[in-house]
Formats: structure tokens, C-alpha cells, sequence
């Protein structure tokens, strides 16, 4: 994105600059040819009242000696003045080059640095050893109810965020947890799930973020896109692992998650983006392939083992700002 930005400022400093220099120049070029012109009349009329020793005023040989002279001085004005100008705007033209290649010079030195940053503090997970799916507890359900904050939560494509608050008890809530380990780079500071497809032997399943609740609800539909769903990061000390938590949201009436028994997938794509904690992001697709059916745990979770999983980067890194906007894109 820098460099779009660049490519904005560019014009904008360049093109108020064009039409005043031009003016400049032509006011310069009008103010010689106005002095040389009175500087002929004077000399004209000098000589023609004055005239030389040895002659006589108004002789016939006065008006031309007189046109003769000042035609000679207007000449050496314009060629000394012309000269001036042609010296300053040479001089003017060298300098901005100088200038411009100094610029030049230091944006390369920065996008290389940039780059140097960018290739020694990204970060790439890998889902790891089995993934476990059960309904979320009552007191988070209450609590998303009173604070509508959909930062962690993903919803079925078919479903209305609208229609969830309205009509809060004809929905279920599902947790999903997803152990994680850093295969490249740096540690991982946040994760970002932009979409999930779940396929089963008879269709697909497809969850999308909320958006941000804001009191138009079209509005946080429309930028539903723009703001992912946040991934929480929990480490888990019994296994000694990293996981990240996330939530969907779904009709109850579906047949994606029935409570008390298994739910078979063949295979999971997740898009997400992994933000190091140095600021650099890396966008991409993972493909996630389970042994079905597996179990439920005791406390009815289903617990699908991850046979691979397959990694693929849809992006370059991108280096953010404290406000995850986008700065820097190589």
C-alpha cells in the first residue's frame, strides 16, 4: 500500500507546480522585452534631443544614428537578460534532478529495508493432531447476547446477524478448537479466520465473519468482508500446545452439528491470516483431511485426529501498523 501512496503523492505535488512555473517564465520573458522596448524608446529619444558633438540637432543623419543605437542597446539587453534566464533555469533543472535522484535513491534504501524486515519477521502455522467441536457454554452464549461482539465469531452464509439478535434461541453456538504449531518464523501474535468450508459426503458448509455489530445492521453485513473473525489464542498446558478458539454461529434446525453424536467431515478449508507480533501478516488457505468418525469426549465434545493438512499462501507478506492498516506491500 506505500506505494500507492507514493503513486498519490507524486501528482499531487507535481501538477500545482507545472502551471506556476510556466507563469513565472513568461512573466520573466515579458518583463525583458518590456525593459528592452523602453530601453529603445529612452535611448531614442536621448539621442535625438541631445545628440553627439559635431553634429547638428535634428540633422538628417540624427533619427538614424538614434534607431542605429537603440536598436544596438535593445539587442545587448535581450542577449544579456536571455542569458541570465537560460542560466537560472539550467541551474533550477539540475537541482530538482539532483533531488529527484536523492528521493529515488532513498526509496529503493527503505523498500529494501522494508523487504529485509519483512523476510526475517514473518510468521506460518500448521494445524496439528486433532481439532475438537462442541456447543459453547451458556454463559458465553449470555454474554455475546448483552455485549452483540461477533470479534470471535464466524456465522453460516445463510444466516442473518439481524435475525441472531432478534431471534437469539433459534441458533446454535459451536466452539471449535485448532492446535497450532509455528512451522516458519516468528511467534505468532494473532490469527485472523476470514472463511471456513466444511465438506461433508453430501454437501458443503460454508461460515463467514459477523462484521462488527453498529446499530445498521446492512452496514456490519457489508463490511462483514473487511473485519475477520479473530481467532483466541489460548495455550494449553496439559498438552503443552498453542490452540486457537473460534466460534460459529448456525440455525438450529441445520443439519451441520447435531450435540451427543458424530459429525463426519471429509475435509475442512480454512482461509486465515497469520499476524506476527513484529507486524507482518501472511494471508492463506490450509487444507485440513480427518479420520471419520472418530469419538466423543466425556464432556460431549467430537474430537476429529488431522491426518494432513496442506498449506498454501495466497499472498505476499505485508507489513502493518499499529492500527493493521496496510503500510508496506512487497
Amino acid at each position: 500500500m506505500k506505494l500507492k501512496k507514493t503513486e498519490k503523492e507524486t501528482p499531487e505535488n507535481s501538477c500545482p507546480q507545472k502551471p506556476r512555473r510556466s507563469m513565472i517564465f513568461n512573466l520573466r520573458i515579458l518583463t525583458i522585452i518590456w525593459g528592452a522596448v523602453l530601453l529603445l524608446v529612452v535611448t531614442a529619444f536621448i539621442v535625438s534631443q541631445f545628440g553627439f558633438p559635431g553634429f547638428v540637432p535634428w540633422d538628417a543623419t540624427f533619427p538614424l544614428m538614434s534607431i542605429i543605437i537603440a536598436f544596438a542597446a535593445f539587442v545587448i539587453q535581450s542577449i544579456f537578460s536571455f542569458s541570465i534566464l537560460n542560466y537560472n533555469a539550467d541551474l533550477r533543472r539540475m537541482n530538482e534532478e539532483i533531488r529527484k535522484g536523492s528521493e529515488d535513491v532513498n526509496k529503493r534504501a527503505e523498500a529494501f529495508r522494508n523487504l529485509q524486515y519483512i523476510s526475517s519477521n514473518y510468521t506460518i502455522i500448521d494445524f496439528i493432531d486433532y481439532m475438537l467441536m462442541y456447543a459453547e457454554p451458556k454463559r458465553y452464549k449470555d454474554k455475546l447476547k448483552s455485549a452483540k461482539d461477533f470479534t470471535f465469531y464466524l456465522k453460516e452464509d445463510n444466516v442473518d446477524i439481524c435475525d441472531v439478535l432478534e431471534n437469539f434461541d433459534d441458533y446454535s453456538f459451536i466452539t471449535i478448537k485448532l492446535p497450532f504449531s509455528i512451522i516458519e518464523g516468528k511467534t505468532v501474535g494473532k490469527i485472523l479466520f476470514s472463511r471456513f468450508k466444511f465438506v461433508t459426503e453430501s454437501r458443503e458448509h460454508r461460515f463467514v465473519p459477523c462484521g462488527r455489530f453498529t446499530s445498521d445492521f446492512h452496514e456490519a453485513e457489508r463490511r462483514s468482508a473487511s473485519r475477520p473473525a479473530q481467532a483466541l489464542i489460548l495455550y494449553n498446558e496439559t498438552d503443552r500446545r498453542s490452540e486457537a478458539v473460534v466460534n460459529l454461529i448456525m440455525k438450529r434446525s441445520g443439519d451441520f452439528y447435531k450435540p451427543g453424536t458424530v459429525n463426519p467431515f471429509l475435509k475442512i478449508k480454512i482461509s486465515l491470516t497469520m499476524h506476527s507480533l513484529l507486524g507482518v501478516s501472511v494471508t492463506g488457505w490450509v487444507e485440513l483431511y480427518f479420520t471419520n468418525p472418530l469419538k466423543i469426549e466425556e464432556s460431549g465434545a467430537n474430537k476429529y485426529k488431522i491426518n494432513s493438512s496442506q498449506f498454501e499462501v495466497s499472498g505476499l507478506p505485508v507489513l502493518l501498523n499499529s492500527v493493521n492498516e496496510d503500510v508496506k506491500k512487497i
